[in-house]
C-alpha cells in the first residue's frame, strides 16, 4: 500500500488535488493506496498524533505557522517525498531549508496543467526510488497490496500466531514471512535478540544483560536470549 498526505487550505485546489492524484495513482502504479486530504492543520495535527506510514507528503507553507509545522513532519517523515506549495509572492529563503528538502515545488497560482505535472513527477520519482531499492523500506506484500514501511520507524519485529508483527510507535502490521528470511532482508541495524525477536539497534536505550531484556525507546521491552547475548555486551 502506498500511503501519502494532502494539506491545502484553499477548497478548489484542494479538489483539483484530489482528481490528480488519484488519476496518477490509478495510472502510474498497480498498488492499492491510502490518501488523506486535509484542509485545516488542526486536522492534520490530529492525523499525524499516531504516526501513520507516509510515502509522500503535498504541503501548503504558505498559511502563517505552516512552515514550522512541516519542519516538525519533516523530522519523522524524513524519507518520504514532498510535494511543496507555495504563494509566488513568497520568497523562496523561507522554505528552501535543509529542515524541509522539498522533492517538488508548486508555485500559487496553480494551474491544472503545472498541478499535473508536479504530481506526475512525484509518484514516477516514488515508484523509480522503491522499484531501484533506494527507498529506505522495508516492502511487506499482502492481499491488499505492498506496503513500504520506513526502516526509521521500526521498533522491532516480533514472530507469533504463525505470522510476523513489525511494532512502531503506536502501532502493528503483520505479515508472512520466516524470521530466517526476514533476518537476511533487513540491513545491519536489525539484530537477532531472540528466536521470535529481531531488534533496531538505533531504538535499543538499555541492555540487560542480567534480567534478559533489552529495553526500547517509549519504554518498551523485549526478551535477550543467551544464545544472542554475545551481540548485545557492547551495548549494556
Amino acid at each position: 500500500m502506498v500511503s501519502m498526505m494532502v494539506y491545502d487550505p484553499h477548497t478548489e485546489e484542494l479538489e483539483l488535488m484530489k482528481t490528480l492524484i488519484r488519476k496518477a495513482a490509478a495510472v502510474l502504479t498497480e498498488e492499492k493506496w491510502q490518501i488523506d486530504f486535509f484542509a485545516r492543520r488542526e486536522q492534520v495535527a490530529q492525523f499525524l498524533k499516531d504516526r501513520p506510514l507516509l510515502d509522500m507528503l503535498c504541503y501548503d507553507v504558505s498559511p502563517k505557522g505552516s512552515i514550522e509545522d512541516l519542519e516538525r513532519i519533516r523530522e519523522i517523515y524524513q524519507n518520504a517525498l514532498l510535494l511543496l506549495i507555495a504563494d509566488a509572492a513568497m520568497s523562496p529563503m523561507e522554505y528552501i531549508r535543509p529542515t524541509i528538502l522539498a522533492s517538488s515545488l508548486l508555485l500559487r497560482p496553480v494551474s491544472p496543467g503545472q498541478a499535473q505535472d508536479q504530481i506526475t513527477d512525484l509518484v514516477e520519482r516514488f515508484v523509480n526510488q522503491t522499484s531501484d531499492g533506494k527507498e529506505e523500506s522495508l516492502v511487506i506484500e499482502a492481499r491488499e497490496g505492498k506496503t513500504y514501511v520506513p526502516l526509521s520507524q521500526i521498533y522491532y519485529f516480533e514472530a507469533r500466531e504463525k505470522r510476523i508483527y513489525v511494532r512502531l510507535k503506536k502501532k502493528e502490521l503483520a505479515f508472512y514471512e520466516t524470521m530466517e528470511n526476514l533476518e537476511q532482508r533487513l540491513p545491519e541495524q536489525f539484530v537477532r535478540c531472540h528466536r521470535s525477536f529481531i531488534v533496531s539497534k538505533k531504538r535499543i536505550r538499555k541492555v540487560m544483560l542480567s534480567k534478559n531484556l533489552i529495553e526500547l525507546e517509549q519504554g518498551m521491552e523485549i526478551p535477550l536470549s543467551r544464545s544472542y547475548k554475545s551481540a548485545f555486551k557492547e551495548q549494556k
